[in-house]
């Protein structure tokens, strides 16, 4: 938690701007994905592998100013983009309140 967010802790959990982040990443770890593994992906393989997930949770962080727990992520990732957005959205909601809860503590 040690670096700032960009977002004030006042106004509330930015979810718009935090989901539209995510999407952006994603979008751009698959285009990348596509250049470095040009192959047809196989029906076990996860849309969205567990390495995707955790640029995305470093994006996350970085946004909000928040750590994420990567523990949270099933193992191998996400069968698509749908269910890893907002399971990433709830989980960084989650650690926001919390982070805004020890915040508003800490400065009483």
């Amino acid at each position: 938690m040690s670096i700032p967010s960009v977002f004030r802790t006042d106004a509330g959990f930015p979810a718009r701007e935090v989901e539209a982040r995510i999407r952006q990443t994603l979008d751009a770890q698959a285009r990348a994905q596509a250049v470095l593994r040009p192959r047809v992906a196989s029906a076990c393989d996860p849309e969205i592998d567990s390495l995707v997930v955790v640029e995305v949770i470093c994006v996350i962080e970085e946004i909000l100013g928040v750590s994420i727990s990567p523990a949270f992520t099933p193992s191998g990732g996400y069968d698509d983009v749908e269910t890893c957005v907002t399971a990433l959205l709830a989980e960084a909601r989650a650690v926001w309140v919390n982070y805004v809860k020890e915040k508003q503590h800490h400065d009483r």
